[in-house]
């Protein structure tokens, strides 16, 4: 009775730990993605020129940089040049974008869009990014959840 009790409350503990590290795993590639926007934001209003922001897969791995041009990069050129490169692993990313543009006079970002952030490619956050404010935002997809409100 000793024994299946002790694990019963193993298991309880071992899955609660799991969730705790999911969690935090979500929250910090939400803060890395939105730190990410804020300083191409920033780069470009800092240079005073556009700049472009490049993203790409590879091996279960989601990259990320800033370029002074809007040319076509592959993951495997995507960080010769780069300013600001980023790598995100073992996390689930999905971008309404390719290829961002930041304007070199406001440092908003060229149209409306987000980028989803899960887990075994279930999203579960977003960071979107709106033109005309500038404004970028982390939400919960379904209801306020990691600490976010939802979006």
């Amino acid at each position: 009775m000793c024994c299946l009790l002790l694990g019963i409350v193993g298991q309880w503990t071992v899955s609660s730990i799991a969730e705790q590290l999911a969690q935090q795993k979500i929250k910090a590639a939400a803060a890395q993605v939105h730190g990410l926007l804020t300083s191409a934001s920033d780069s470009a209003y800092g240079m005073k020129k556009d700049l472009w922001l490049h993203t790409a897969s590879s091996n279960s791995q989601q990259l990320f940089a800033l370029h002074t041009d809007s040319s076509e990069r592959n993951s495997e050129s995507l960080f010769n040049g780069a300013l600001h490169p980023q790598t995100l692993a073992d996390i689930s990313i999905t971008t309404t974008f390719s290829t961002l543009r930041f304007s070199g006079v406001t440092g908003r970002p060229y149209g409306n869009g987000n980028i989803s952030i899960g887990l075994n490619d279930e999203p579960r956050v977003k960071v979107i990014f709106h033109d005309i404010t500038g404004r970028m935002r982390i939400c919960a997809i379904e209801e306020r959840a990691y600490g976010y409100p939802a979006c």
